[in-house]
Parts: structure tokens; sequence; C-alpha cells
């Protein structure tokens, strides 16, 4: 009678498969895992949008600015325009009636904002270019704002400040006093409900204005946050672009395109303990730092599917070897028995046909 394949499969062997088991279980939770973080936000998908069915290749880019050292829209459309003769010179066409470049710029302040409902102070972030390209809140009511816009004295209120002032969200076309100056709301936004924004966010409110409405309203703002997506035929050459006009030593680039490829995730594992100290001047605003947290909790699930899979992966590369070895002694053992008994037969065949010969 035939012994069952496992009978010999030991309390050893059962408790070791037992084990990698529960680690392939958990590997696979922490890749779960790791896909969720890395998908919780939208401000990293501008330039797969921008894309579309394009064949060419984008990056989407971020530079903040240290206290002190901000850009003027001066500055960000003289910007645009070397951006423009530089890729007539290097034969970038854009699509027809469209663009090879999307960018919007903010800045962040203190204001009062009041209604006859109530009253409070926030922070308020003055925007340029598509911003909401960048970020994609979602509207509750209203509309947008942008720098097409004839007048520059529209308001996006979040949910949290809406409830706060109205006590309702159908605001379009209510007005609101920020410094003592009217605005028109335009729309109002929802609050993101992510862990890493939640964390990240101011609590009391966010108000966008345009920024140069913020501009009128504190004369000491500049722009400390300018974002684009714009060709990068090859690794390296957006960045390039950016870095003319925003040197490194004085701003700090991103590129959140690639912010959870596996080589970007391997820097923030190699970088931990240096990535929380700050000693260029720059204050993130909140998305920037939602991004960041998100960064680190996708970096700690990597470590952990690495973990995990170590086990497994060195039992099964050792299972592999030996079943390499294994393959290599049965050849040599059943080759020569196979030629052997090849020349006997045909020498019993020879034999044969001389005794048949006789």
């Amino acid at each position: 009678m035939n012994k069952p394949i496992l009978s010999g499969f030991g309390v050893k062997r059962w408790l070791l498969l037992g084990v990698n088991l529960v680690l392939l279980l958990a590997c696979a939770a922490s890749a779960v895992g790791l896909h969720i973080v890395c998908s919780t936000l939208g401000t990293t998908t501008a330039a797969h949008r921008f894309r579309g069915e394009s064949e060419t290749r984008f990056a989407q880019l971020a530079c903040y600015l240290p206290i002190g050292q901000g850009k003027t829209e001066e500055n960000i459309w003289e910007f645009r325009q070397g951006l423009d003769a530089k890729f007539v010179e290097q034969s970038l066409e854009a699509p027809e009636n469209g663009s090879l470049y999307v960018d919007a710029y903010s800045a962040e302040a203190q204001v009062n904002i009041s209604t006859d409902y109530g009253t409070a102070q926030v922070n308020a972030f003055g925007v340029g270019g598509d911003f909401f390209y960048f970020h994609p809140l979602q509207l509750r009511s209203g509309a947008y704002i942008s720098e097409r816009d004839l007048m520059d004295d529209l308001v996006i209120l979040d949910e949290t400040m809406a409830w706060r002032l109205f006590g309702g969200i159908e605001l379009t076309g209510m007005t609101v006093y920020i410094n003592d100056k009217p605005f028109l709301v335009s729309g109002v936004v929802t609050v993101e409900e992510d862990f890493a924004t939640k964390r990240a966010r101011a609590q009391e409110g966010t108000v966008f204005l345009s920024y140069s409405a913020l501009c009128r309203l504190k004369e000491d703002v500049t722009v400390d946050s300018y974002e684009i997506v714009l060709p990068d035929p090859i690794t390296g050459y957006a960045r390039g672009i950016l870095a003319e006009s925003f040197p490194q030593e004085t701003c700090e680039i991103v590129e959140n395109s690639s912010r959870y490829s596996l080589g970007n995730l391997l820097d923030v594992i190699g970088s931990v303990g240096e990535r929380s100290m700050r000693t260029n001047g720059v204050i993130y605003p909140y998305w920037e730092n939602a991004l960041r947290l998100t960064e680190d909790y996708a970096a700690l699930l990597l470590i952990l599917v690495i973990l995990f899979a170590l086990c497994p992966a060195v039992c099964l590369l050792v299972l592999v070897i030996r079943g390499i070895v294994r393959g290599c002694r049965y050849v040599k053992r059943a080759v020569p028995e196979t030629v052997d008994a090849a020349v006997q037969r045909r020498r019993e065949r020879m034999y044969e046909q001389m005794t048949e010969g006789e």
C-alpha cells in the first residue's frame, strides 16, 4: 500500500509551513494597506489627468519657498513666458487649442472673516492659476474661482466656515467681510475627511480667494507655493526646468507624480530622522504636510511588506536550490544509466543479428 504524500512531513516542517502562511497573509495585508495609503490623496494625480491619452510623459512638481523669499505674480508670469520660449526652442509643440503645461500658485495668511451671523479668524489661501485642478475639492454649491475671473472679490468657503458663518451651504452670492472688505461667496467646498488631511489642516476652517485679493488685504503676502505639470520626456527634465527659476539652494522642490514610487519610498526610509528637521525656512501648506504623512505611512508599510516577505522568500529560495541540486544529482545518476542501458541494448541487438546470420 502506497504511503500518503505528506506522511513524512514532520512537526517542524508543519510549523514552518504555518509560520510562512501567516507571514504571507501579513505581507498581503501590508501590501493592501500600502495601496490604500498611496491612493488616499488626490493631489498627486494632476499629471495623470493632464496627460490623458497623450504619449508624452508628464511630471507633477511642487516648489515651496522659505519665509521672506517668496515670489510675486510678476515672477510667475515671467517664468511662464520663459517656459513657453523653452518649449519652442526644444520643438515641443502643444496640442491644438491646448497647452503643454498647467500650473498654480498660492499664499497663506490669517484673516478675519465676518457676517451678520458670526465672526472668525481663519487661514486664507490666495490662489492663482488652476489651483483647483491640483486640489480637486468637491463643490457642495456654487463654483470655483479662477484667475480668469473678471473680478477678484469672490471667495470660497469650506463647509466648516459655511456652517459657522451662515448655518448652511447654499450660499452663492452671499456677502462676507474679510478684514472688513466685502466679498461674494462663489461656492462651498467639502472638508477632506481622509486621515492625513484631518491631522494637517486647521480645524477652525479655511477660505480660498484670489491671490490678488489676498495681496490687497495683506501687503506683505508673497507666493510661497508653486505647482506645475509639464512634459518630462527624459527623467529629470521637468525638475531641471523648474530648478532654473526656483533654485534648490533657496527652495524645496518635490516631484508628486513619483511620490509613492519604490525609489522615493526607499529614500524616505533612508532619511528617517532628517525629514523632521527643517533648516531652510520653509513652512509647508496643509496639503504638503498631509502628503508627507502618507509618505511616512507608506514607507513604514513598505518595510513591513519586505520583512514579512523575507522568511517565505528565503524558504522558497532554499526549496528551489534543493530542487536544482536534486535535479543535478538525478541527471548525474540517470544519464550514465540511460547511456549504459542504450549501449547494452545495442550490443544485444548486434549479438542477435550475428547469431541469426550463423
